[in-house]
């Protein structure tokens, strides 16, 4: 594919760009900076070399009485080399004149993709963490021209991906009525939600809740008093409670065999929507969430510990009378804000009762408050952050396929056509040249061997290393 032209090119570019860069850096910051964008361009050369190779095989291999050449199109992509600009072939079908590059095809590479896969792994995965501004900003001190706007379609391309097969699970099975066809045995599954408030942009309300639900089999230790959710999926977005619980249940369904879970329990806080899961999961039993039991008691009874004390046992014995005689007495000694704090607790505790676990430790769950800091707070709530309501849903989508560990898959990494591609970059046999063949061509292609150039350092020292006739052989 590649010959030694193109190898003896490559060099003597990194060879004339690294003295010049040697003798004009006035400190190491420039020599690393120049080093650096050299090894980016040569590198580049080499790409698109290899590039037009495999395009110039396609057209001599191509099946001439379907595909007709038309000329040459230019296309510009931005990768971890850089930016660079490679020339590949149009075609035409001449019997339906459809029109394809048919080294595109080869490639996987998508119509209107600008930047590769390897760069936009890179993208994606530091949007996760900070604003495309930012993102932008640090890719383009090595990758020059990536701008806040590409950050954005790149994040926003993936985000709608997972939408499209998150929505197109749940309408296998909520409008066509397919069966989930989960494999894996668990007699036990938790699944607990809750919502985290994000402001809006753009937007009728400016506030917007992101359902977030985290599906788990139970607890296992992994340390001192360290626990960890086993087997967990996590499902997120910007959307009413119907479509994500009915999300939740198809992702849950295409990971376990739900016919065989013994016991299903549904946490929440003690607002309705969580709720709603209980009719997606026939049995399963409602559990409020300890974290927000704490804060309730905490808010209304942190002046007096005593009192705090006995309704917290009273809760824990799942004493609901003692609970409610203590608080009744509370709410006769206190006057004002106080008051209606504590009245407020009453009506929480009684609302919720029911989905308030005793001594049942399998039924206690907890853990949603920090998966929601953990997943999705920490890069949507950050200070000035504001959302359109598309774009929270796609980049809270985006979030929990990082918690879930399957990201990487989900980048766009273009689907070649492996065995064409092996065919087509290998060298052919009647292509290689002897060894007479490589000599006779450095003598007349390398002049500069014994022209007036041959005892500089480039020459001596590298040329003649490749012209060597092992060496050459070799390439």
């Amino acid at each position: 594919m590649l010959n030694i032209r193109h190898i003896v090119g490559a060099v003597l570019l990194f060879c004339n760009g690294l003295i010049k860069i040697i003798n004009e850096s006035k400190d190491f910051y420039e020599l690393e900076k120049g080093v650096y964008e050299l090894c980016q361009k040569v590198c580049n050369q080499i790409f698109i070399w290899a590039l037009e190779q495999m395009d110039t095989r396609l057209m001599n291999e191509r099946d001439r009485e379907t595909w007709e050449v038309i000329g040459f199109r230019k296309k510009d992509a931005i990768s971890t080399f850089g930016e660079f600009t490679y020339r590949r072939r149009l075609y035409r079908n001449k019997k339906t004149g459809e029109t394809r590059f048919l080294l595109d095809d080869l490639l996987g590479w998508p119509i209107r993709a600008k930047i590769t896969p390897r760069l936009r792994e890179i993208a994606v995965k530091l949007s996760t963490e900070m604003s495309f501004r930012r993102v932008a900003e640090i890719l383009s001190q090595l990758f020059p021209n990536i701008s806040t706007m590409t950050i954005w379609k790149i994040v926003k391309d993936l985000g709608e991906t997972l939408k499209q097969e998150s929505e197109e699970k749940r309408t296998e099975i909520f409008e066509e009525g397919k069966l989930p066809q989960g494999q894996e045995i668990t007699s036990t599954l938790c699944i607990e939600s809750d919502g985290v408030m994000i402001r809006l942009q753009r937007a009728e309300n400016k506030i917007g809740e992101i359902k977030h639900l985290v599906a788990y089999e139970g607890k296992e230790k992994i340390g001192h008093e360290r626990y960890a959710l086993k087997n967990k999926i996590v499902v997120s977005g910007l959307a009413d409670s119907q479509t994500m619980w009915e999300e939740t249940y198809a992702k849950a369904g295409s990971k376990w065999d739900l016919n065989r879970v013994e016991r299903v329990y549904i946490g929440g806080d003690g607002a309705d929507w969580p709720k709603e899961g209980l009719e997606y999961f026939p049995g399963a039993e409602y559990r409020l969430d300890p974290y927000h039991i704490s804060k309730h008691l905490i808010e209304a009874l942190w002046y007096d510990e005593e009192t705090f004390n006995e309704v917290r046992e009273a809760i824990y014995q799942s004493d609901f009378e003692k609970t409610q005689e203590t608080l009744k007495e509370e709410i006769k000694k206190t006057k004002g804000n106080r008051r209606k704090k504590v009245i407020a607790l009453l009506d929480y505790l009684t609302e919720n009762w029911e989905g308030i676990a005793a001594l049942n430790e399998e039924g206690r769950l907890g853990t949603i408050e920090g998966q929601i800091q953990h997943n999705i707070a920490r890069r949507m709530k950050r200070l000035g952050a504001r959302w359109s309501t598309s774009g929270g849903d796609r980049i809270a989508r985006i979030l929990v396929e990082r918690a879930n560990g399957e990201l990487e898959k989900y980048i766009l990494r273009w689907p070649m056509e492996q065995r064409k591609f092996k065919e087509v970059a290998q060298i052919k046999s009647e292509e290689k040249k002897g060894v007479e063949d490589i000599e006779e061509w450095l003598r007349v292609s390398l002049p500069a061997l014994k022209g007036p150039c041959a005892g500089r350092p480039w020459v001596k020292y590298v040329l003649k290393e490749l012209s060597h006739v092992s060496v050459a052989a070799i390439i």
